[in-house]
């Protein structure tokens, strides 16, 4: 029997197996031994551990600890980890469901419960694989990361696997290579993989898959190549036997109902699991999440499921199969997430964003000045969403990192390096449209890590992205504008794109534009006179700016290029071959910038494009910003709009250049009286609109009559 100490520090110690709903009766009036039978396993529960027979198996042990019901055991004793009571519910509904949906809130820790729950299956479904896959290489191996600590921080695990050779004659434990990430444990093996464009993993085959950042994977993709990983069984000559013996026991009415229980019971499914945080309701994941939810909400009812499948039921469907977990994060236990910084983002977030990343909730739009649905609508190349030229075609680019000889391109650069990244922009001016072809960002960290290694010459920062702006310059030829910002270090850059110096063999300095209504010292120097400097303090420019890019992607003028995970698996073979896949392992900063990097730095714009908020200061004057935040210390600070600014500049150089109007094409007018021809649709004069169109209107030239006949008549 606990005395009172005991039972405090009991109560104490396990508080945090509490809930709101436990305490409901409790009061002051309650016995600290009342509150500790809350916390602590009572006497009529059936534990396996107070029932331990005495002689030990490792049989009876292993069945304890397959039991999903007892997997916070497990976790404790093979990777030496605590979970908490809503992630043990996690884990039971993963163990259990073939079709699992996991929503959660941003911080939840879905990739960390998904490596839990992996390693599990590989410890206990002997001979199993397990696929992870994300739209990018790079969120796939989240996962594995997070199951190469449990590996490396679970003694007992790695104790059980030993040092022999697991699945196809490989080491126990992880390994990495450059396209895909392997999880040995015993006969079990778990791959992180590229999805790609599907070619590569098409003859993969998996009897689990866990499908992260969902909202990001190409639904065609999915649909077409992922899914038909598990669509073999996990050892099917034996499945096919097993299925030959019910048939005959039920043609001969020996299969009884406990035969049908028992079977069910037994029966494993392959499984795919779907995971992520909540997205925009145009985006798949929505739509996956719909169906999904009416499977479940049918219950069952034949009716409802032929209404949803617009037909018969197929065979085997079984609503029970389908799950979903949205957990927002209000349903977290206290003190899992930082409550000031939830508190700071709900206050200043908008509403559809806070609902997409802390409510686990689908957003109709966003609630920002360009909508996230009309950034979508600018993306080329998405299904069932095309975006045409004035003809008709569907318009069709990519992120690249050398542009096109046949196109002129407009440079905008950030050159902010301290609190926000330092960011480049490039436009390509098409035939109609203008296309965003890349982006690349850095920060002092990122050139410190290169200039560690050798990589970069130049010992300033200002001077190492002078030099990158023109190594974009050749490898974008015909850059007809270069917008820089002033502030932030924008004439520190100015300085160092004119620092002759520095510069190589056919290069020349970089001087500011000729602006005939002022006059300026650098106006007869040799070079590029290609610079424009923005000044986003000027309120016109600022205004002009932001109401005329949404201008253009309205209009389809402004267009963003081509990205779904097929995309980005072609990026990341190209980064491969090209050997620019090195990462600095201290600082994990990639020494070279891939293809992969600007398609991800572009998707990054466009989540800053769909931030900005639109508001008025007091005195009636327009302004755009990110939303404010709160950062750690109760300090005010704002997310990142690096990438928005560069873009507006990008896109404002490239209206002003295509907006200018060819000047007029003069052709000499004149010639002997008897050679001259004239006719009605023959212009007379060449000049502005509106003198030639006010000359049409009037009576010109005289008239000489000679015997009365007369020889010009003025009105033609």
């Amino acid at each position: 029997m606990l005395n009172q100490d005991e039972l405090l520090k009991s109560l104490i110690d396990n508080a945090w197996l509490l809930s709101d709903l436990d305490l409901v009766n409790v009061d002051q009036d309650s016995s600290l031994k009342e509150l500790v039978d809350l916390v602590t396993v009572e006497k009529d529960v059936d534990h396996p551990l107070k029932h331990l027979p005495q002689e030990i198996t490792s049989e009876h042990i292993i069945r304890i600890m397959r039991n999903p019901e007892y997997f916070p055991f497990t976790c404790k004793v093979l990777f030496n980890i605590d979970i908490l009571p809503f992630q043990h519910l996690i884990l039971k509904e993963l163990w259990n469901k073939p079709f699992p949906m996991l929503i959660g809130s941003r911080g939840l820790g879905k990739s960390f419960i998904l490596a839990v729950y992996a390693m599990l299956r590989l410890t206990f479904t002997q001979g199993c694989k397990v696929a992870i896959i994300g739209a990018a290489f790079r969120q796939s191996k989240v996962i594995f990361e997070y199951m190469e600590k449990l590996w490396s921080d679970g003694p007992i695990l790695r104790d059980l696997c030993g040092s022999g050779k697991g699945r196809g004659g490989r080491e126990q434990g992880p390994r990495r290579d450059i396209d895909r990430c392997e999880m040995i444990i015993g006969d079990s093996v778990a791959i992180a993989l590229p999805l790609g464009n599907g070619e590569k993993i098409r003859g993969q085959r998996a009897n689990y898959i866990i499908a992260d950042e969902y909202a990001s994977i190409s639904e065609e993709i999915y649909q077409n190549v992922v899914r038909g990983f598990a669509s073999v069984s996990a050892d099917p000559a034996s499945l096919v036997k097993h299925k030959a013996k019910i048939k005959v026991l039920k043609k001969l009415n020996l299969w009884t109902e406990e035969n049908e229980k028992e079977e069910i019971k037994n029966m494993r499914s392959n499984q795919n699991i779907i995971s992520g945080t909540a997205n925009y309701s145009f985006n798949h994941f929505y739509k996956t999440w719909k169906t999904y939810k009416s499977f479940i909400e049918s219950r069952g009812n034949k009716e409802k499921l032929q209404e949803i499948f617009d037909g018969p039921v197929p065979n085997g469907f079984d609503w029970r199969d389908f799950s979903i977990m949205r957990i927002p994060v209000d349903l977290l236990p206290l003190g899992f997430m930082d409550e000031k910084q939830i508190s700071s983002a709900k206050a200043t977030l908008s509403k559809s964003n806070y609902s997409i990343e802390f409510g686990a909730t689908f957003a109709t739009d966003s609630d920002g000045f360009f909508k996230r649905s009309l950034i979508e609508s600018c993306t080329v190349g998405k299904p069932g969403l095309p975006v045409k030229d004035g003809d008709g075609n569907d318009i069709l680019f990519n992120s690249d990192l050398i542009g096109d000889d046949n196109v002129c391109h407009v440079i905008a650069v950030d050159p902010a390096s301290e609190k926000d990244n330092f960011c480049v922009i490039i436009i390509a001016l098409y035939n109609g449209y203008r296309g965003v072809v890349h982006c690349w960002t850095t920060t002092r960290a990122a050139f410190k890590a290169r200039l560690k290694h050798n990589i970069v010459k130049e010992e300033n920062f200002y001077a190492f992205c002078a030099r990158k702006i023109r190594d974009l310059m050749s490898a974008f030829p015909n850059v007809v504008r270069i917008v820089l910002d002033s502030q932030g270090g924008g004439f520190a850059i100015e300085e160092a794109l004119q620092d002759r110096s520095k510069l190589r063999e056919e290069e020349q300095p970089i001087w500011q534009i000729v602006d005939d209504n002022k006059e300026k010292d650098s106006d007869n120097k040799q070079g590029l006179h290609i610079l424009q400097m923005a000044n986003f303090a000027d309120s016109k420019w600022t205004v002009e700016a932001n109401h005329g890019m949404r201008k253009d992607m309205e209009d389809k003028i402004l267009l963003f290029p081509y990205f779904d995970s097929a995309a980005v698996g072609l990026a990341y073979e190209e980064d491969k071959a090209s050997g620019r896949l090195v990462v600095d392992e201290d600082d994990e900063i990639k020494l070279y910038d891939t293809l992969e990097d600007c398609m991800m730095e572009i998707e990054d714009m466009k989540n800053e494009l769909a931030s900005i908020v639109h508001s008025e200061t007091a005195s009636g004057r327009e302004r755009w910003d990110v939303p404010s935040v709160k950062l750690p210390g109760s300090k005010a600070g704002r997310q990142r709009k690096d990438r928005y600014s560069a873009l507006l500049m990008a896109n404002m150089g490239a209206r002003q250049i295509q907006r200018i109007d060819a000047p007029p094409e003069y052709t000499p007018r004149g010639g002997f009286a008897n050679a001259v021809k004239y006719n009605d649709t023959e212009e007379m004069y060449t000049g502005p609109a509106w003198f030639v169109n006010a000359l049409k209107n009037i009576d010109y030239g005289a008239s000489v009559a000679r015997d009365g006949v007369e020889l010009f008549d003025p009105s033609t």
